[in-house]
């Protein structure tokens, strides 16, 4: 979902006239992926090996996190519509390398230190959570 939001905002991204609206599709992105940040550190700690010392890939993400956030807020306080566009971009090519490397690296060791119950309760808990009648309590 992430990359074709994406896609839809590098599409057009060159006919945006002001840096308002920039602005606007940087808060969009920055929005998608705080959410994506915060379900990706809990999912981390409960993966995290309970050896002291572990936490190389938390620290790994929380610096890619932080590079991309970065990006995103200096697209706030540029001045030129230029440069605001070309942070955007910047913002998006790192969030999609970001994404292959958790596919390649992240998944595989949740998967490897998570046990298969506890993988099918939290897949049921998000599947719920996004399918579930409004009237449904979890």
């Amino acid at each position: 979902m992430f990359c074709f939001v994406f896609d839809q905002i590098e599409r057009t991204l060159p006919g945006l006239e002001g840096l308002v609206e920039v602005r606007r599709a940087a808060r969009l992105v920055e929005g998608l992926l705080l959410n994506h940040a915060k379900v990706e550190d809990e999912l981390l700690m409960l993966a995290a090996d309970p050896r002291p010392g572990d936490t190389r890939q938390h620290d790994h993400n929380r610096k890619e996190h932080q590079e991309i956030d970065s990006q995103l807020t200096r697209v706030r306080s540029t001045k030129k519509i230029a440069r605001a566009r070309s942070l955007l971009r910047g913002a998006m090519a790192a969030s999609r390398k970001h994404f292959q490397r958790e596919e390649r690296r992240v998944f595989p060791l949740i998967e490897k230190r998570l046990k298969p119950e506890t993988l099918i309760r939290l897949g049921t808990v998000w599947f719920l959570q996004r399918h579930a009648p409004a009237h449904w309590t979890l």
